[in-house]
């Protein structure tokens, strides 16, 4: 058996065990609670009643400066109207702490630069009833960045990717949201080794505030810098602000970072064509070396793309992966493709994908984090978007099929009246083990919040449009349900 046939193989029985499960499992009508935090998973909603939701969000510009600025936006997931309090962090602490309400199945916007300016805040969200969807928007001349806020906050961090190359900068943002200071220590690995700045070790994060650090002042044309972060005390968030400028990158992103390591990390929307570059960071920051198995997924057979050899990754370094770069000769081909990154090691590892593609007479580069499954091998079949396209998006959605059987998938448009079927996007094939692009074009599509459910289980990224007058676009992952 090669390589490459045995991870696929054990993500088959896998699956089989799952479904044997949840056939004998009967449903469970849970009493209300107070909501419970994502742990080592990704940011979710519950589809079960909960007192209280809490999300916090990595962080947007707020410079006052001339198409810069950043929003949150909290969608109401329920018939019932949705009460609740915002508070803006920044470097200097509180800005500002408000009570708002959203009306049943629909969202409220909150400008965040409208309450300071400063380079960089973020936002806490505080609901009473745990059925709200919080993510952000980053607004910058570069292109428009949106990521789904964090249900929790962490004493770990972890970044695979970042870039300084040819004048690009990359900014850590780190947010304690409680009324006690955090401190914390940075560790840092490159191409040519790890290294731990002795002005990170032990830095204090004061209470209720963002720190801001730049890495382009300490850590000048480096392809790759991965980031952990640990707290000696407290619990924070840390996200990420990258302004690429040269190196073959162009484009701004803001994202969130990975609150735990993990053995397994999904990707939906790989692609291979004409002036596309596709590249993984893979971080290592434990005491032991690793063996990353990598399988592609969603190949046609005939294209017969061989084995993948396994990658190694040594303590407490970062490799980056070229799948164009196989030794072997092997090649992608040209289109669409699904892949994960494993391990057999305990969790160990954390991968982010970079995608460039041309846009227009340019490029526009989007980083994303794999996507785990959840401890217990739990991977969604409803995924919500607080934030889809505000104009036609074609490709907006890239979904991958986890089952080995086929599947249907339909989108849903939540409006005044509830979610409401989307002409043309309802019972949409997917074949097994396959991924399939859905566009949002229709007028029902736009300036709303989303539901996509599908028959199996999914991983679903979307892919929006960069804004401020930019072709190319965005990548991001939905929200899983965490009861689907």
């Amino acid at each position: 058996m090669s390589r490459r046939a045995l991870p696929a193989l054990v993500v088959v029985l896998v699956a089989m065990i799952s479904i044997v499960i949840a056939a004998r499992t009967e449903p469970v009508v849970a009493d209300p609670v107070f909501s419970t935090p994502a742990g080592d998973w990704m940011p979710s909603v519950t589809e079960t009643e909960a007192l209280t939701g809490s999300w916090f969000c990595p962080g947007v510009p707020a410079t006052g400066e001339d198409g810069v600025g950043g929003e949150v936006v909290v969608a109401n997931r329920d018939g019932d109207p949705m009460e609740g309090q915002f508070t803006v962090l920044t470097p200097d602490g509180p800005a500002a702490a408000q009570d708002f309400m959203v009306e049943p199945w629909s969202t409220t916007t909150i400008d965040v630069d409208a309450f300071s300016t400063v380079e960089f805040a973020s936002v806490v969200v505080e609901t009473e009833g745990g059925r709200g969807i919080v993510e952000q928007r980053a607004i910058h001349p570069a292109g428009e960045s949106v990521a789904p806020c964090a249900n929790d906050a962490s004493d770990t961090w972890y970044l695979a990717d970042g870039f300084t190359v040819d004048g690009s900068v990359e900014t850590l943002l780190v947010t304690n949201p409680y009324d006690e200071p955090a401190t914390a220590r940075l560790r840092f690995a490159t191409e040519s080794g790890e290294f731990t700045p002795g002005s990170f070790q032990g830095f204090v994060i004061q209470p209720q505030s963002v720190e801001v650090i730049r890495l382009a002042e300490g850590v000048l044309n480096e392809p790759v810098i991965a980031v952990e972060l640990v707290t000696e005390s407290g619990r924070v968030v840390l996200g990420r602000a990258q302004h690429y400028v040269g190196g073959g990158r162009l484009g701004y992103d803001v994202s969130l970072a990975a609150p735990a390591l993990r053995d397994q990390w999904w990707f939906a929307d790989g692609e291979v064509g004409e002036g596309i570059s596709e590249t993984f960071a893979i971080y290592n920051p434990t005491d032991d070396d690793v063996t990353v198995d990598v399988v592609f997924l969603g190949v046609p057979i005939e294209a017969n793309f061989g084995d993948v050899e396994p990658i190694e990754v040594a303590a407490r370094s970062v490799v980056v992966y070229d799948p164009s770069s196989e030794d072997d000769g092997a090649t992608l081909p040209e289109g669409r493709h699904a892949v994960v990154f494993s391990t057999l090691s305990d969790p160990s590892i954390v991968v982010e994908r970079v995608l460039t593609r041309p846009a227009g007479d340019s490029v526009a580069t989007s980083v994303v984090l794999g996507a785990p499954p959840r401890s217990d091998g739990f991977v969604a079949s409803r995924w919500h978007i607080g934030i889809g396209p505000s104009s036609p998006a074609p490709e907006a959605l890239v979904i991958y099929n986890v089952d080995n059987g086929e599947g249907a998938i339909t989108v849903r448009a939540v409006g005044p009246g509830g979610p409401t079927e989307i002409d043309g996007l309802t019972d949409v094939p997917i074949g097994a083990a396959a991924v399939i692009t859905i566009d949002l074009e229709a007028a029902d599509a736009l300036d709303s919040e989303l539901i996509v459910d599908a028959t199996n289980r999914v991983f679903v990224e979307r892919r929006l449009p960069r804004g401020a007058g930019l072709e190319g676009t965005s990548g991001s992952w939905a929200i899983p349900s965490a009861s689907s």
